[in-house]
């Protein structure tokens, strides 16, 4: 049987959504912070492609990289 939900716990999850909340030095407004996958493509020597994945965190209204 599983844990039955408190109100505690329900606001304590919504309370961590929060923080993804920052301010967007470009526009000084509140936005969400946004986490995305960055796919870059790098050509070998022998001509063939490899591929970069790193995740990051963006700002929501300007989608540039979220710096701490």
């Amino acid at each position: 049987m599983a844990k039955q939900q408190t109100f505690a716990d329900k606001a304590n999850k919504l309370g961590k959504k929060s923080d993804n909340i920052v301010m967007c030095p470009d526009t000084n407004v509140e936005t969400k912070l946004i986490n995305v996958r960055i796919v870059d493509t790098i050509k070998t020597d022998r001509g063939t492609f490899k591929f970069l994945d790193r995740n990051m965190k963006v700002y929501e209204s300007t989608y540039k990289p979220y710096k701490k």
